[in-house]
């Protein structure tokens, strides 16, 4: 009950915390890095512009069993198009008095849903525009909040070795308890090193996040490509907070799988499993 209670606090807070929840396995093993030049959509809406054409099912189990899916489809060749539906959930959790005893006193059920649409072009070869909305709606027990924010990125290719790039995100409001909140602001700059000789991306964000005691986090993370199949891994470090994930992709013609896993010492370790079909 208290963890459960710890995590949907976390997520269902007015904050939508995007940079901390992972829609797909590729942004799970990396650590939700990649603000400058990556494939990552949730971490930079420019990052549209870099993915081919396709369709993406994703399967997730978070922490302490909450389980969710992810729906991806992305379209366009010059005008970049992206739809994403993403959902967590836990059933009939068991709600105790504050002395513990065998039996609950009843059970509740805690949702997060989200809807998000994205755009993206480019301004020249070197420079990647992007913006994303999206729509969430929360339910924690009896308590149900939902609202609408916008996403912001630019991406900036200076050679092919280096790239650089920016996030603005949570531009919006929440509605809960007959009032209007504003998400709090989350902010992030990175940047990204290709070493075509070893086949080899290493991307280094730092995340100013409004709503953290300690706002300052940085990640950094690595994606080696052999042969359709890639090696990622991932470093997420906070004051408070420091997490290792990883992962593996798989591709064959126009079918990718991809599995990510991060490591936490008490909350478990989230996993999720990727299906993509290219168009």
């Amino acid at each position: 009950m208290i963890y459960f209670l710890i995590i949907f606090s976390f997520i269902f807070s007015f904050g939508v915390q995007s940079f901390s929840l992972p829609h797909n396995a590729l942004q799970l093993s990396n650590s939700n890095s990649g603000i400058a030049n990556s494939d990552n959509i949730n971490i930079n809406a420019s990052g549209i512009n870099n993915i081919k054409n396709s369709v993406s099912f994703s399967s997730l189990s978070w922490y302490q069993g909450v389980k969710g899916s992810n729906i991806d489809f992305k379209w366009g060749k010059t005008k970049h198009h992206y739809i994403n539906v993403y959902n967590l959930s836990a059933d009939n959790i068991e709600l105790r008095d504050l002395v513990p005893n065998d039996n609950p006193i009843g059970f509740f059920d805690i949702h997060h849903i989200s809807i998000s649409y994205g755009f993206g072009t480019s301004l020249s070869k070197k420079i990647n525009l992007g913006a994303k909305a999206n729509f969430n709606y929360n339910q924690l027990y009896i308590d149900e909040s939902y609202g609408g924010y916008m996403n912001l990125g630019l991406s900036y290719l200076y050679n092919q070795f280096l790239s650089f790039g920016l996030t603005a995100q949570q531009i919006g409001f929440d509605y809960h308890n007959n009032t209007n909140y504003t998400y709090p602001i989350l902010l992030g700059v990175g940047t990204s090193l290709n070493f075509a000789n070893l086949n080899t991306q290493i991307n280094a964000d730092i995340i100013y996040n409004e709503e953290l005691d300690s706002p300052i986090s940085v990640t950094i993370s690595s994606i080696s490509k052999f042969s359709g199949f890639g090696i990622i891994t991932g470093y997420y470090f906070n004051e408070n907070k420091q997490e290792l994930s990883c992962g593996f992709s798989f591709r064959y013609r126009k079918i990718q799988f991809d599995y990510g896993i991060r490591f936490h010492d008490s909350l478990g370790s989230p996993t999720i499993f990727s299906f993509k079909y290219h168009i």
